[in-house]
């Protein structure tokens, strides 16, 4: 399957960069930090009574949830295979999720607790980041995942992919319609077999035509080097 050649974040129209991933990245980070300042105001003024530590708890799961994003500037300054890129891909994807779920855990516990607005909102978020990093999850975690590059389809009356951008997302087995999800936001980590393309930025479907481009490319590569596994 071949690998387009892009950017480690894919640019989407500026309309979309602001999506709903990073719109609740950025309400858990203030989250985070007004617990930091409420606990050290009180701290300053002797009456905090809880676990001091805990506020750093907060912003370090709060920053797991961003994993994607931060991995991808680690990427873009160091030499990486593109095995250690697609690995640590997913391993963001999955410390995101993990993050998602104990925060969560606290913010619900506090929410229970201290019956406000704020945590329970912080608690709905969490639930919400999760689900966006499991969808993304079961579908690049599965072998067949991989990327390929839009210039693959002909532009006919048979091409049933409608996608605008450089790369797909796709599942693909040799003569069965391809799944596949095009980008409409940001996709992290976009130079790997296994990128972050969070849910809802994306439209996708299934198609046959795409299957075709793909065996075509996958039999001439066959010819070429006969050693190489399909």
């Amino acid at each position: 399957m071949e690998q387009a050649e892009n950017p480690a974040i894919s640019r989407g129209q500026f309309g979309d960069v602001l999506m709903l991933y990073m719109a609740l990245c950025c309400f858990m980070m203030i989250m985070a930090f007004s617990e930091m300042i409420r606990t050290m105001t009180a701290l300053g003024n002797g009456s905090y009574t809880g676990n001091r530590f805990l506020p750093l708890v907060f912003v370090l799961l709060t920053l797991a949830l961003a994993s994607p994003f931060l991995v991808t500037f680690y990427a873009l300054s160091r030499p990486l295979s593109m095995d250690a890129l697609s690995r640590l891909s997913v391993g963001a994807q999955w410390a995101g999720i993990a993050a998602a779920i104990l925060l969560c855990i606290l913010y619900g516990y506090r929410a229970w607790k201290n019956g406000r607005f704020w945590y329970t909102g912080a608690a709905i978020a969490s639930v919400v980041i999760a689900v966006i990093f499991a969808n993304s999850l079961l579908f690049v975690s599965r072998p067949d995942a991989g990327i390929v590059a839009t210039f693959v389809l002909n532009n006919d009356d048979s091409n049933d992919v409608q996608c605008d951008r450089s790369v797909l997302l796709v599942h693909y087995n040799k003569g069965t319609p391809t799944e596949w999800r095009c980008p409409t936001g940001i996709m992290f980590m976009s130079d790997t077999s296994k990128p972050f393309l969070p849910w809802p930025d994306y439209h996708g479907g299934r198609s046959q035509h795409l299957t075709a481009a793909l065996d075509l490319l996958t039999d001439s590569a066959l010819r070429i080097d006969p050693d190489q596994k399909p």
